[in-house]
């Protein structure tokens, strides 16, 4: 079963949200399950991320991103990799899914990450199952916490069907890790061109090399500053911004908004999904997982 459940309601916006870690053996590839409930219509944006399956229990939910114009599934769907904001409406419901790593994706979907980079696609066969047969075995199951164990279940079972992950794919995951200064380093940390590198980045995490790099630096900020406000904010400007115009700058890039905005503007499945991650002791940071075997458990 996923480890402990976090829950935390948003009463204004009508928000639940429930967050379950995964089991140990399953932390590289999966980031959490997690279960949304809105009583009420409600808009929020969402903050760039890897990919994630998503299967709608009911209601009608939308995702709106610049470029991304296509209607979104509306029972089981998977997203890639997303690299700006989008924003989330519903007019109530519930939905259930999950979030994959880039060791993840490798293993369940398999296919190449900027293929899918800022998309929204019918889930369809793409786990090797159909979705719609699990959003249909979901449905069936009467309460939240069956419904994660559920998913954690099939997830196991299609890991077990799966062969290794590519060590090419471990080894630039490994690399990004460490925090290159730059493109240079990056290729030289894995003994690769940088034509290789671009090509490998691609691939695993949907976008180029200097790109994923500034999106990772931003991401583990963003885990740093969400529940920080003013001076707040200052302070959680670590060292890998020269100062905070820097990041600002990127700020504006990634969210499209300033961080003045990000703070002022009502959030309210944002603000629950970080509570109910505490609760969960899901940390709020961005940072990648651990890769396979580095927590000392069986390897599936």
């Amino acid at each position: 079963m996923p480890g402990m459940i976090g829950i935390a309601t948003d009463a204004d916006g009508g928000v639940s949200v429930a967050i379950a870690r995964p089991h140990p053996d399953l932390q590289s590839y999966v980031t959490f399950f997690y279960v949304v409930e809105c009583a009420k219509p409600l808009t929020d944006f969402l903050y760039p991320e890897l990919g994630n399956v998503r299967f709608a229990l009911s209601g009608n939910w939308m995702v709106r991103m610049p470029g991304f114009r296509n209607e979104t599934p509306q029972t089981a769907a998977l997203f890639g990799p997303t690299d700006r904001h989008g924003a989330i409406t519903t007019r109530g419901g519930k939905c259930i899914g999950f979030g994959l790593t880039p060791i993840g994706w490798n293993r369940l979907i398999g296919s190449n990450a900027s293929l899918m980079a800022n998309r929204v696609v019918p889930l369809g066969m793409q786990l090797g199952v159909d979705g719609e047969w699990l959003r249909a075995q979901l449905i069936a199951i009467d309460d939240d916490a069956g419904r994660m164990d559920f998913l954690e279940r099939a997830v196991r079972d299609l890991l077990a069907q799966r062969p290794p992950v590519d060590e090419k794919i471990l080894t630039i995951d490994r690399a990004l890790r460490t925090r290159p200064d730059d493109v240079v380093a990056f290729a030289e940390t894995i003994g690769v061109s940088d034509r290789t590198l671009h090509r490998l980045c691609l691939h695993t995490f949907g976008f180029a090399p200097k790109r994923m790099m500034r999106l990772q630096r931003f991401l583990d900020m963003l885990g740093s500053v969400r529940s920080a406000v003013g001076a707040g904010v200052r302070a959680s400007i670590g060292d890998d911004y020269y100062d905070q115009s820097h990041f600002y700058r990127d700020f504006r890039d990634f969210m499209a908004m300033s961080p003045r905005k990000y703070f002022r503007d009502p959030r309210h499945l944002m603000a629950a999904a970080a509570e109910a991650q505490v609760r969960a002791d899901v940390t709020l940071s961005f940072r990648m997982p651990p890769q396979p075997g580095e927590l000392g458990e069986a390897l599936i």
